[in-house]
């Protein structure tokens, strides 16, 4: 869609460009440094766009090119990244991550087992209705 765009814009501004310059026909006096030269404005006028337009070219080439290497490099190390496998530390802190990860979860599943088996129990003593309370507070925690 927006390549469809860009190419009408163009095309409406190519075909003003060409009626501006069909319409303005007559000859004009051009002075070159030397000589003086008799030329249809439409030669002019067409010619100024097309110098303008290579200019214009030219001068983003530069960044075209550079903006492509970057591009080739930056996928070439992507590549890199994605065939090379973890080094060693890395490997070594996400087994560490995992162990932890691990306990965690274990000492989570004991937490709540001990606080089904409180509830579960007879609260007639206080202490019991404490205890519930210390473990549902270190859960939170």
């Amino acid at each position: 869609m927006k390549n469809t765009t860009k190419t009408i814009v163009i095309l409406l501004l190519l075909f003003v460009v060409v009626l501006f310059a069909v319409i303005n026909a007559q000859p004009i006096t051009i002075n070159f440094i030397f000589t003086k030269q008799r030329v249809p404005l439409v030669l002019i006028i067409i010619s100024s766009v097309i110098i303008g337009a290579i200019i214009t070219l030219i001068g983003t080439m530069g960044t075209i090119w550079k903006k492509n290497r970057t591009v080739k490099e930056l996928n070439k190390k992507l590549e890199d990244l994605k065939a090379s496998p973890l080094d060693d530390t890395s490997s070594e802190y996400l087994s560490t991550l995992e162990e932890k990860y691990k306990e965690s979860q274990l000492e989570l599943s004991d937490l709540r087992h001990r606080l089904v088996n409180q509830m579960m129990s007879t609260p007639a003593d206080p202490n019991s209705s404490t205890q519930t309370n210390e473990l549902t507070e270190t859960m939170k925690d």
